[in-house]
């Protein structure tokens, strides 16, 4: 297999589990949702920092930005779409909680071992927890503002669209927020590398086939298989944001 086959094959992977894992809410809630997407956070951080693909020509993608990092958008844009506003915040909130944790955890761990004369393969250790603190939190916050701005642009499509372009409102959000958080990333921390353009142009293009292949499989698994009637949201511009605060200001029957 090439390694745009293994690309796919594992962003179809990620699909398959989010979305059993879904699946199973009517019997455990969102909790299974919520510890897969804490789970991953630091498999995300080690692989976007030490693994990457050149799947086209000059196109060098990392599964950990681009296939997990996306899946936390493809959550919570599911999550939002068949369930009300407070679950949507636990997810939020729960994986920005997760990442802090990390950070302080893995910094910890980078401060153990440069005391441990003893310790076993050191660099290769070093090389894994030697986390740049402010890229990060970087992506940290970026991720927040991607959570507001991915509700904001499924619920203006919501409600300029009828029920038959389900996909479009699936696609879209989750494109211009993939694109909207790979340039700023990227000119936030990285715009002073002589390969910025190369590394920008393949976070984009990488972000975006995992992109289209989510909103297949989101939008076939809604279709088919979870095909229950969204509970319908508000229209009321300040119960969406009430996501992004710790008030209940929406009420679902």
């Amino acid at each position: 297999m090439n390694s745009l086959s293994i690309f796919i094959a594992e962003t179809i992977f990620v699909g398959i589990v989010i979305l059993s894992l879904h699946r199973l809410r009517k019997y455990f809630g969102i909790d299974l949702l919520l510890i897969f997407i804490g789970s991953i956070q630091f498999f995300q951080t080690l692989l976007a920092s030490s693994i990457y693909n050149e799947i086209f020509n000059e196109i060098i993608v990392s599964p950990g930005s681009s296939i997990l990092f996306t899946s936390s958008l493809f959550i919570i844009l599911l999550v939002f779409h068949s369930e009300n506003i407070s679950k949507t915040r636990t997810i939020i909130f729960g994986l920005m909680i997760s990442n802090i944790i990390i950070t302080i955890l893995s910094v910890f761990t980078s401060l153990q071992l440069q005391l441990d004369d003893n310790s076993i393969n050191i660099e290769f250790l070093e090389s894994i927890l030697n986390l740049d603190i402010i890229i990060f939190m970087t992506g940290t916050c970026l991720l927040y503002i991607d959570s507001v701005l991915l509700i904001v642009i499924y619920e203006f499509l919501n409600l300029k669209l009828s029920r038959n372009f389900l996909f479009i409102k699936i696609l879209i959000p989750l494109c211009l927020i993939s694109l909207f958080d790979s340039v700023v990333f990227y000119g936030v921390n990285l715009f002073s590398l002589n390969n910025s353009s190369n590394l920008l142009l393949s976070s984009i293009v990488g972000k975006q086939i995992v992109v289209i292949v989510f909103a297949i499989m989101m939008y076939l698994y809604l279709k088919i298989i979870d095909n229950k009637r969204p509970k319908s949201k508000s229209e009321n511009l300040k119960e969406i944001f009430s996501v992004f605060t710790f008030s209940d200001t929406h009420q679902t029957t």
